[in-house]
Order: structure tokens, then C-alpha cells, then sequence
């Protein structure tokens, strides 16, 4: 309980935070997910982004993905496309993207540790006059997650740190921080919540995620 308590400040330390930061907005996200075997997982995420302190939707991700389990629970590859929508000011931009990643896992204890590696080449839309020196933008992210299985409560607090490096300029210009928790709800449905900081190195901007998952 104790450890919950300090959790729970936690995420209210960082909900401070947002008064500094250069934009606040949320992330909401909706993931189907199926399995169709021992090794293999199927889903289809819809993720909205809103930013403008809330009032602005800024962009849409409809993703469709595939994960294989290589050893066991503890290293899987993934697969996915996502099909972005950005608002721009006078239209919308449809970028496509493609995901190819690779994760290993450890345990001890109630605790669980997941390193991801992330390949991803998105095709930008040249439309409207739009022109890219680089087109498929390809990006190198590496993550790192901690999370804790509150076993009793059916609650997994988490937090994560991921980098971006950016192949065309070889440069790591881009880091993201989260924290924040899942709930099981039963076998078929789960929720989230969390905060996280994406950090562009020339702005801070802070987000509130919110995720529904069900699992068929």
C-alpha cells in the first residue's frame, strides 16, 4: 500500500509539471487484439492526439501490427503499418508508415524489464507544395521500460524512457518520458493511464494518455 501511495504522488508530481511545459495535450487510444496462436498476436490500434492544451485535434494514427513470440515470453518481433493523419491548418496530411521492432523481457520478482528496439520508415505526403530533402524519414528508437505487478489490485504501474535517432541527420534529437499505470479489468478488457514528457530538445511538451484495450 505504501508503494501505491508513493505512486500515486508520483503521477501528481508530474501533473504539476505541465504548467511549464510549452504545450499539453492527451493521447487517447483504442487497441484491438487477438491471438492467433501460441506464437503469434494480431491488433488494430486507433490513437487520436490532441494538443493546444486539449482544443486541438492535431493528428490520428490507425495502426495494424502483428507480434511473434521468438523465445518464450522473454524476446518477440513485431510487424505494423499506420496510416497517419496530421491537421494542418487548411488541410489534412496522410503519411504512411512502416514498423519492424524487436523486444526482450526480464522478470524478477513482481517486476518486469523490457528493452525495445524500433525501425520505422514513414513516407511523407507531398501534397499542397509540400517537398522533403529526405522521404521515407527513417528513425532508429530505443526503449526502456520498468513495470510492477500490484498482483492483488490487478494494477501494473510503469515507467519508460525512449530515444529517437534520426538516420538521415545521425542525430538523437528526440526523448520521451512516461509514467502511469494498466489495469486489468477482466481477460477481455483493460484500461490506462499515464503522463508522459516528449522532450524535442527545443520544446517540452506534456501529455495525458488514455488507452482502452480488449482482448478477443
Amino acid at each position: 500500500m505504501k508503494s501505491l501511495k508513493k505512486y500515486i504522488l508520483l503521477l501528481l508530481s508530474c501533473a504539476a509539471l505541465t504548467v511549464s511545459a510549452d504545450d499539453f495535450g492527451g493521447n487517447i487510444s483504442v487497441e484491438l487484439s487477438k491471438k492467433l496462436s501460441k506464437k503469434v498476436d494480431i491488433s488494430l490500434e486507433e490513437e487520436v492526439r490532441l494538443t493546444q492544451n486539449m482544443s486541438h485535434f492535431d493528428r490520428s494514427a490507425t495502426t495494424l501490427g502483428a507480434d511473434f513470440k521468438l523465445l518464450k515470453k522473454y524476446l518477440k518481433a513485431g510487424v505494423a503499418y499506420s496510416a497517419l493523419v496530421y491537421n494542418e491548418t487548411n488541410y489534412f496530411l496522410l503519411d504512411h508508415r512502416a514498423i519492424a521492432s524487436l523486444t526482450g523481457t526480464a522478470y524478477a520478482g513482481n517486476f518486469e524489464f523490457s528493452l525495445r528496439a524500433r525501425y520505422q520508415a514513414t513516407f511523407l505526403d507531398e501534397s499542397y507544395g509540400n517537398s522533403h530533402k529526405v522521404n521515407p524519414k527513417q528513425i532508429v528508437r530505443g526503449k526502456a521500460e520498468i513495470e510492477y505487478d500490484v498482483a492483488k489490485i490487478k494494477l501494473n504501474p510503469y515507467i519508460s524512457a525512449e530515444a529517437y535517432y534520426e538516420i538521415a541527420k545521425q542525430d538523437c534529437n528526440r526523448f520521451k518520458y512516461s509514467v502511469g499505470a494498466k489495469k486489468k479489468i477482466n481477460k477481455h478488457n483493460s484500461v490506462s493511464v499515464g503522463f508522459q514528457l516528449d522532450d524535442k530538445l527545443k520544446s517540452n511538451n506534456y501529455y495525458v494518455l488514455v488507452g482502452y484495450g480488449y482482448k478477443f
